[in-house]
Parts: structure tokens; C-alpha cells; sequence
């Protein structure tokens, strides 16, 4: 998988570990709000690459966002959005999250080149989580089709409950916590384990490479055990994978003595207390199916076209044997109701005996063409 290298992050690793070594929340280094036409190219380039992708990081984002633990889970925090005290403002996140369409409907909107449709801070936002905040992982999306070939290259069986998607991890050589990882697989055996959390936590995971909060990594030996412990948590309305998700990572990990302990009681859990010991490699997704919705929505869509066209244009189709039959075997109603019409048209008024004889054959000739 190609990373996406779309501005100079040659600071990443740098910036990283002055942050880690203050000890307080990681921010991006404060810049006056506005966008430039290239980090629109960027942004525009970003969602065409891999849209769903794109989706399932601003999902964990939004998920991050929404848990009262903000600022240690929204790492490193856009700095479009740092208050005047440089503290992260996320009042002002929610109202731009409120503000978003479906990611579908902004890539249309940038393709036609509708640049001004959306506020500033809409698009600041994107750019920031999904461009820059893209460039320290790389997320890229599996097929259907390819499921099978990764359980099978991973030597792991099936998950009992499938995945709605599959996500592909490409951490960057650039950042810190990748070169220890990489530093270390090189001296220590590499085994895989699974991670089942809250959604929340993952984003800080991916993007700075850190623990869940306060706790220690906890790996259990297959999907559906991790899963267990993955409730469903709150993402992003917008999602095409659905506002409620359930993740589960594939972790890969180094057996370093000191920092991880493996029971031996056959349970197979794994407990990791650094984080530079450990690699998300995939994300499987339990949330909505993207292709099956959207096959629904066409079928429904090209549905509705259809009956409207038939509505619109009606087709009539008379058989005239069937119609010269008919009226040969009626020909006494057909003449008494036309006598009986001529009948009402020659009276002055149109109204009293005639005009019920006028309206009793119009019924008669309405019944004998509703047979036809």
C-alpha cells in the first residue's frame, strides 16, 4: 500500500517527540484559518484516492471527538482549532461536524469545482484529519473478495460474525513511534494478536501510536473474542459504514520481555505496556454494508424512475376485432343510448326525463366499453 504524501511531514518525528516529552495534550503548531487552493487539490485528490477509506478515519475522529476524554484521544488536534489560549476548542469542532455532508456529496461538490459551497471550517477540518493527519497512516480499503486471502495470509480462521469492511494500515517510516517498532522487530520475535475496544480510542492508536488511556494493551486470541469486548460506539451520522461501530484490530507485536507478558494458562491473552512494541496492521469494521445500501438505494431509485415514466407516458393497447365484435353483439344498448342522447340534445333545457334517459345510456355505453 502507497502512503499518501501530499505535503512535507519531515517534521513529524521531531514534533512528535518534544510533545511526548512535555507530557501534556499534542497539538499541531497554531496557523491563521483559512484554505488555500492546493490543500483543496489535496483534500479533493485525498477522497478520490480511497473514499471509504476516508470515511472510516473521520469516523473514528467523530468518535474521539464525542467522548469526554477529547483531549487525549484527539491526537494531534487540528490546530485550525485551538482557542486563544491554545487549548483545543471542541465546541467549535461539533459545530463543524454538524455542518458536514456525506463525504460523496462534498467529493461531487470539488469535482465540479463548487468550492465556495461549504464554510472554510468545514473544509479546514477534512483537510486536517484526512490530509495531514493521513500522512502519519496510511488507510486503504480491501474488497470483499480479498477477506478470505487475508485470513488465510495471516494463518487465522474465519470470524464467526463477517465484517462489514476491512481496513488496510500503512503507518509512515517518518514518525517516531514507527522507527522504535521498526527498531525493535528487528531484535525480537513478531507475533499477531486482536484488539477490541472502544471505537474512541483508536484514532489516537493510529495517528500517534499510543496506548489506550491509562491502561495497558490488552490482545485477546482471536476476532470474536476481541469483539466481545467491543461495544458499539458512536461514530459519525454521515458514515456510509453507519452511525454505530464495532472494531476490532489486528495488532502486530514484538515479544519484548520487560514490556509484554503472554498468559500461559492456554487463554492466549497478551498484555503490552510500551507502545513502541506494537503495529495495527488491519481494522475490521462491524458496522452498516456500504455496497448492499447502496444496491437498495439504486434498485430504489431506478424503481421509482420507472413507475413515474409510466405514469407520465401510459400505454393503451385496443384490439379493433375485439372492439367490432363487441360492438356487433351490442348494437340494440349502442343505438337505444345514442337515440336516447340525441333525445336530450334536442330539448331545450337538457334537464327532466330525457336528460336521465341521456345519462342511463352514457352509463350503458361506459359498462360495454369496460368490457373490452
Amino acid at each position: 500500500m502507497k502512503l499518501i504524501h501530499f505535503l512535507d511531514n519531515s517534521n513529524i518525528a521531531s514534533s512528535m517527540d518534544t510533545a511526548s516529552e512535555a507530557g501534556h495534550v499534542f497539538a499541531e503548531p497554531c496557523a491563521e484559518p483559512g484554505i488555500s487552493m492546493q490543500q483543496l487539490y489535496q483534500l479533493q485528490e485525498c477522497l478520490q484516492s480511497d473514499l471509504l477509506a476516508c470515511d472510516v478515519r473521520f469516523s473514528l475522529f467523530v468518535a474521539a471527538a464525542n467522548s469526554y476524554r477529547y483531549e487525549t484521544l484527539l491526537r494531534p488536534f487540528p490546530r485550525e482549532f485551538l482557542d486563544s489560549e491554545q487549548r483545543p476548542n471542541i465546541g467549535a469542532i461539533f459545530q463543524v461536524i454538524a455542518d458536514i455532508d456525506r463525504l460523496e456529496v462534498i467529493l461531487d461538490q470539488l469535482d465540479r469545482g463548487n468550492y465556495g459551497c461549504y464554510h472554510v471550517n468545514v473544509l479546514s477540518l477534512l483537510h486536517a484529519v484526512l490530509v495531514r493527519h493521513g500522512e502519519r497512516v496510511a488507510l486503504s480499503t480491501l474488497r470483499p473478495s480479498e477477506f478470505t486471502d487475508l485470513y488465510a495470509h495471516l494463518q487465522i480462521g474465519a470470524p464467526q460474525v463477517a465484517p462489514t469492511q476491512i481496513i488496510e494500515v500503512t503507518p509512515s517510516l517518518r514518525c517516531s513511534h514507527t522507527k522504535a517498532y521498526t527498531a525493535l522487530r528487528e531484535r525480537y520475535p513478531v507475533r499477531i494478536g486482536f484488539y477490541g475496544g472502544r471505537a474512541e480510542q483508536l484514532y489516537a492508536m493510529l495517528t500517534v501510536g499510543c496506548l489506550p488511556t491509562h491502561t495497558a494493551l490488552e490482545l485477546s486470541r482471536d476476532v470474536d473474542e476481541a469483539l466481545q469486548h467491543s461495544p458499539e460506539a458512536p461514530g459519525w451520522g454521515g458514515s456510509r459504514c453507519g452511525a454505530l461501530l464495532r472494531c476490532v484490530a489486528i495488532v502486530e507485536y514484538v515479544l519484548q520481555p520487560e514490556m509484554v507478558s503472554v498468559e500461559r494458562n492456554g487463554t492466549g491473552h497478551v498484555s503490552i505496556a510500551d507502545a513502541s512494541c506494537i503495529q495495527i496492521s488491519y481494522l475490521l469494521l462491524f458496522g452498516q454494508n456500504c455496497e448492499s445500501d447502496e444496491s437498495d438505494e439504486c434498485d430504489e431509485s431506478v424503481e421509482r424512475r420507472q413507475c413515474s415514466r409510466l405514469v407520465r407516458q401510459p400505454k393503451f393497447k385496443i384490439n379493433l376485432t375485439e372492439v367490432l365484435r363487441w360492438m356487433e353483439s351490442n348494437k340494440y344498448v349502442l343505438s337505444l343510448g345514442m337515440y336516447l342522447m340525441l333525445m336530450s340534445l334536442t330539448t331545450p333545457s337538457g334537464r327532466g326525463i330525457l336528460h336521465r334517459f341521456a345519462c342511463t345510456g352514457m352509463c350503458m355505453l361506459r359498462r360495454g366499453f369496460l368490457k373490452i
